[in-house]
């Protein structure tokens, strides 16, 4: 039997769901609780209802959601810390509506690189109130294959700040999978059109670059506390 396990960094929560005794499981959930309020409380201090809004969403969710949705959240308020020269939590415009889908998808988030991106959404939105609320919407359309096509072709972008997403978004990928790379390079058609019609990409004489859209979507979803120096 292997020794309990409170923390909220977690492979494979389904199984481990199934695995280990429910007084375990019973600890982790209450565990993922606690630090879910503590972490929440001070980021929307200044927000008027949000805090109880999220809170409410929180309490409605499943106990693996639970778990998923308070390590989403702590992985958003470490990027919110380490992200220099930024006074958190006093941001006034954050959205609820972007908040709160966006901790709700991530609740439902097996992989622990997307459940990675989740936060750094999460943690844009916080820190400036610019994410729009439609991309809490296409990330959650996005499959690991079109995540890995959607940065081959921002790899076109000479742009510093689409540069600094990419790697960004790549080291995301890579906690979740190890490795990027698309096997099946005769899909990559299907998801440039489905990368096209969630307005993200655009072709032009067969060349494939983002669209402004895309380039904004990009930097929503890019590590705040990022740097190519990294």
């Amino acid at each position: 039997m292997p020794e309990e396990t409170t923390g909220l960094d977690l492979v494979g929560i389904g199984k481990l769901a199934q695995a280990i005794p429910d007084t375990v499981w019973k600890k982790l959930v209450d565990t993922a609780c606690d630090t879910f309020s503590k972490t929440i409380s001070p980021l929307t201090a200044t927000t008027s209802g949000l805090g109880r809004l999220i809170e409410a969403k929180f309490d409605g969710m499943v106990e693996a959601q639970k778990v998923y949705a308070a390590d989403t959240i702590q992985r958003a308020q470490k990027k919110i810390d380490q992200t220099k020269n930024t006074d958190t939590g006093t941001n006034k415009r954050v959205k609820s509506v972007v908040l709160i889908d966006a901790i709700e998808k991530s609740s439902i988030e097996t992989d622990e690189g997307f459940r990675e991106i989740w936060a750094n959404l999460i943690a844009n939105e916080f820190l400036g109130g610019q994410v729009h609320p439609e991309f809490p919407r296409v990330l959650e359309r996005l499959s690991y294959e079109d995540a890995v096509v959607f940065l081959e072709i921002a790899e076109k972008n000479q742009k510093d700040k689409i540069k600094r997403a990419i790697k960004s978004i790549t080291v995301s990928l890579l906690l979740g999978i190890g490795t990027i790379s698309l096997s099946l390079r005769e899909e990559t058609d299907f998801h440039r059109e489905h990368l096209k019609n969630l307005h993200l990409v655009r072709s032009s004489e067969s060349n494939w670059s983002l669209t402004l859209f895309g380039e904004e979507f990009l930097k929503a979803v890019t590590d705040p506390s990022f740097s190519l120096e990294e």
